[in-house]
């Protein structure tokens, strides 16, 4: 977010009439105290006699973000950097708007832009290492939250989330000490708890166990940090052994996410039987068989050993990993604005050349991403509810369902606090159901579509582990190479609560479920045979 500058030390207000000067400093101080409303109506009517000043307009700039206008916000401030183009605090502030607009690309632009004309502004380095982890560069946003702590030292949510994107570059140790000494200056910072909890690699100690306790049962807490804390206590609980008060604590903020959340486990449920009815009769597919050869979708559940599965593919020297990209839904989403009917509503009105400009458009998007590479993984795992539009789509794409004992990849999204989307994994009963559904609708497909998907296994994986990378590389297209047992060496970016575990060789020991035992029972029920 952007911050107002401080007026008594920097005078922005120059060459303005004094009424119009206090006019633009009480609206300063009222978006200091939050009511940007007030700010905007004092602009305008500082604006009336001053219009063009630079300052004034990336006040009301600011005043527009503030009330979520980012559109408003962003031009306005490109009207003050067009009167003021050498003023980095206006670069900023518009990287800011353009971020919280969602245009990231624009954003990344004006936050170098901001740093080049003033290396010495903090937000503008801290919000370009922010627009960085949302593109996708570790790399990147690690070197800007290092900018931001040569400026200060004490900056504890730019050494945190360098902590995370030293993480996802696989420098686990670094992620851990950063982590310490925030907690060292700030033992109650829940932020610091919880990303050192999810390193996954972290245990922790007694006095470890104490201190999250304590901070457990704080009282100034907000409920947001009372979950977050409560997922990261919880789970330390269970590396301790303490199983019973770990599933307690699971249980305590699972109901008070839930409680924070919509979801309707039936409409999910008619979803997924329309989708699977959408698709049910046979059709002819496009003419190019061939038509996304080389992409692989994994899908499936969280925790099911996904990730690792994606990290053997990209150890693969022919092969790059695209991690999440949400691109499936994202070309379906617009071709269902484009008809005005949502999806799968459209499908039967769809024609051959429909389908492959559809395929095209996915292939446009991931373009970038894939590079040169021969085959090119795409782990959204949701993917799984369109796999008759993928197969429309993409017929020479290849399909792997990611697959692990129920009740531990069901136990392990439930003591999971997911960053977004997952929201059925809170309430045991909607976890099971959107289990289910994953689960009859995969089947549905492996029926339709036999081999064209193939199911990849945790537990095979395991037990034997060459001969199962051999089969996962067979379907994906490629050649055995020894480096894709070797996995755990790839540096690349992870940005999944695996980071940790894939950076490791195997563990043949990874089951936990079956230590709760009967306090686990209601969701061994809910899961039925899956």
């Amino acid at each position: 977010m952007p911050t107002p500058p401080d007026l008594s030390t920097n005078d922005r207000l120059r060459g303005l009439p004094e009424r119009t000067r206090l006019l633009a400093q009480r609206a300063q101080a009222c978006i200091e105290l939050g009511d940007p409303l007030q700010a905007a109506a004092l602009l305008d009517e500082a604006l009336a006699h001053s219009a063009a000043h630079p300052e004034l307009l990336r006040l009301r700039g600011l005043a527009d973000h503030f009330q979520g206008r980012f559109a408003e916000a962003a031009a306005r401030l490109r009207e003050a950097a067009r009167a003021l183009p050498e003023d980095g605090l206006i670069e900023s502030n518009l990287g800011a708007a353009l971020a919280q607009g969602g245009d990231i690309d624009a954003a990344l632009r004006s936050f170098r832009r901001a740093t080049e004309i003033d290396p010495t502004l903090i937000d503008a380095w801290f919000n370009l290492g922010r627009a960085l982890e949302l593109h996708a560069d570790a790399a990147g946003a690690h070197a800007a939250f290092s900018a931001v702590l040569e400026l200060d030292l004490r900056h504890r949510a730019a050494r945190i989330l360098r902590a995370e994107a030293s993480k996802t570059l696989g420098r686990i140790d670094e992620s851990e000490a950063e982590l310490r000494t925030v907690l060292n200056e700030d033992p109650g910072s829940v932020s610091a708890w919880v990303a050192l909890s999810n390193l996954k690699s972290f245990r922790a100690d007694a006095d470890d166990l104490r201190a999250l306790a304590a901070l457990h049962a704080h009282g100034a807490l907000t409920p947001a940090q009372r979950i977050d804390i409560g997922f990261a206590y919880a789970s330390q609980l269970e590396t301790a052994g303490n199983y019973a008060r770990a599933f307690e604590v699971f249980a305590e903020s699972n109901a008070a996410k839930r409680r924070l959340l919509r979801w309707d486990s039936a409409a999910v449920g008619k979803l997924v039987d329309d989708i699977l009815g959408a698709f049910e009769s046979p059709q002819a597919e496009t003419e190019d068989a061939s038509c996304g050869s080389g992409i692989v979708f994994l899908v499936g559940m969280p925790r099911s050993g996904s990730t690792l599965a994606e990290q053997i593919i990209a150890a693969h020297p022919e092969a790059s990993a695209g991690a999440e990209t949400g691109f499936v839904a994202q070309t379906l989403q617009h071709e269902s604005k484009r008809r005005g009917t949502r999806f799968p509503h459209w499908v039967k009105d769809a024609s051959d050349d429909d389908w492959i400009r559809l395929g095209e458009d996915y292939l446009a998007r991931i373009a970038a991403l894939k590079g040169d590479a021969r085959v090119f993984t795409d782990k959204t795992l949701t993917n799984w509810q369109t796999l008759g539009a993928l197969r429309r789509m993409l017929p020479g794409a290849r399909i792997v369902q990611c697959r692990r004992d129920a009740l531990e990849t069901a136990w392990s999204c439930y003591k999971h606090n997911f960053a977004r989307d997952q929201l059925y994994s809170y309430d045991i009963d909607e976890l099971a159901a959107f289990f289910r559904d994953q689960a009859r609708a995969m089947d549905a497909w492996k029926a339709r579509h036999p081999d064209w998907i193939h199911e990849h296994r945790y537990e095979a994986l395991i037990a034997e582990p060459e001969s199962s990378v051999r089969a996962l590389l067979a379907h994906c297209g490629l050649p055995f190479d020894a480096a894709c047992l070797d996995f755990h060496a790839l540096e690349r970016d992870v940005r999944t609560a695996s980071a940790a575990q894939v950076r490791r060789p195997l563990d043949k020991d990874t089951a936990v479920a079956k230590r709760y035992g009967a306090l686990l029972d209601p969701l061994r029920g809910a899961l039925g045979d899956l």
